[in-house]
């Protein structure tokens, strides 16, 4: 075999596909008999926060906690290993399989647990031809991918779930999108047709989190599509984006109900010279604020686990005692513009929003608060080399939780300071 080192054209997969979006990438390429090629890529970062939280209860002053922590950012460390084919009749096959080990602890916990732990993001293959490219196994979804790879706390910090917390951040999940989250499918993308492509997936269904096993009953797939379309001019880049998500799963108590989750998301992403603007807006019902399918009604599942309040959970559906459901009503959005000095340099600013309309219906009894979770990010964000990143980020977010008639439930006031970087190799 025959070792060379080689910078990416083109970055693959989670982690590499997040530095092709504004992170250096180098690999280690090994060559092997028979036109085989296997690299390995991967990222590690790590924080320094100054965190402020601030929660009310009913109006009332909650559990304050002024917080100093050494935390990985909304990325994980990861590694990735890619096998590529050689191509025959047409077809080249790849394998890809990225795990994320945690550079952070909880405070709360001994030595190597509490965060510190391996998730395995990504396994599966694709076969690339003429006719597109069949993709096999688990990756990022589609619904609500593009939104989180153009966030600019993907190379930060952003929102934090707890005080204390270990493992990643939460970026801006649940302040301006959904998370994608890292899902079982079979997925076919067309070719490049003029800087146009599709690709939908048949993905592995979600049922309600921290439910029994035989809470709910899911007997047809998820489907998930994304459509893009980028192109140069003079100067500068374009690039739009769509997609849609949907789901049916029965609840399975009294008198059978079905939730049906469904979603559609568009975004834009303009370049000029430095300047860069991203915007992202998304809608649907049983969508949650932010992670998909976690039962919660007014706000009963709590973001904050037993040190915050309850009102400003996930959201997205309810089922009562008599097993009848419904679906929250779910929208969000975000702006972002920032100026890259030199090539190296990018500040940023961001706003964004996710949202729970509120609702009674007095047929089931069933009630969903209004919630409404904000935040502003400013960052700074230098390449020193290829494969160094420093960071520097501010973030502002606000959470408030109102019964359908107007009294307050909880809120949440959070700002922190991060300092910290990245190497990529």
């Amino acid at each position: 075999m025959q070792f060379k080192k080689t910078k990416l054209a083109t970055a693959v997969g989670t982690a590499a596909l997040a530095m092709s979006l504004g992170g250096p990438a180098n690999a280690v390429v090994v060559g092997g008999d028979g036109g085989w090629e296997v690299s390995f890529t991967g990222t590690i970062n790590l924080f320094y926060n100054q965190i402020d939280f601030e929660f009310t209860t009913s109006g009332l002053p909650g559990p304050q906690e002024d917080s100093a922590h050494l935390n990985e950012g909304l990325l994980p460390a990861f590694f990735t290993f890619k096998a590529v084919s050689p191509t025959v009749n047409g077809l080249t096959g790849t394998a890809q399989i990225s795990f994320a080990p945690d550079s952070s602890n909880s405070k709360h916990t001994r030595n190597d647990k509490g965060g510190s732990a391996i998730d395995m993001r990504e396994v599966f293959f694709n076969v690339d031809g003429s006719f597109g490219t069949i993709s096999a196994g688990r990756t990022l979804g589609l619904f609500q991918r593009q939104a989180i790879l153009k966030d600019q706390t993907l190379f930060g910090v952003g929102a934090f779930a707890i005080p204390d917390q270990g493992g990643t951040t939460l970026g801006r999940i649940g302040y301006g999108y959904i998370y994608p989250e890292f899902r079982t499918r079979f997925a076919y993308k067309t070719p490049n047709i003029n800087g146009f492509q599709l690709e939908v997936g048949v993905f592995d269904p979600q049922e309600g989190i921290g439910a029994t096993s035989f809470a709910f009953e899911t007997d047809t797939p998820q489907f998930q599509a994304e459509a893009t379309y980028n192109t140069t001019f003079q100067g500068g880049t374009f690039g739009l984006w769509a997609g849609g998500y949907w789901q049916e799963q029965e609840f399975q108590s009294g008198v059978s109900d079905d939730v049906t989750s469904w979603g559609w998301n568009v975004g834009a992403d303009i370049g000029f010279g430095g300047f860069n603007v991203v915007g992202s807006y998304y809608d649907g019902e049983a969508l949650g604020l932010d992670f998909k399918n976690v039962t919660s009604g007014p706000g009963s599942v709590g973001l904050f686990g037993v040190v915050g309040p309850a009102g400003l959970g996930n959201g997205g559906f309810l089922c009562n005692a008599t097993g009848t459901c419904d679906e929250a009503d779910n929208d969000g959005f975000y702006v972002q513009g920032s100026y890259t000095f030199g090539g190296k340099t990018k500040v940023a600013i961001s706003y964004g929003e996710s949202n729970q309309d509120s609702e009674v219906n007095p047929a089931t009894g069933n009630t969903f608060n209004e919630v409404e979770h904000e935040m502003w990010t400013v960052g700074v964000y230098h390449d020193v080399t290829s494969w160094l990143k420093v960071v520097a980020e501010y973030n502002d977010a606000d959470q408030e939780a109102d019964t359908p008639a107007g009294a307050r439930v909880d809120g949440l006031e959070a700002d922190g300071f991060s300092v910290g970087g990245f190497i990529f190799w």
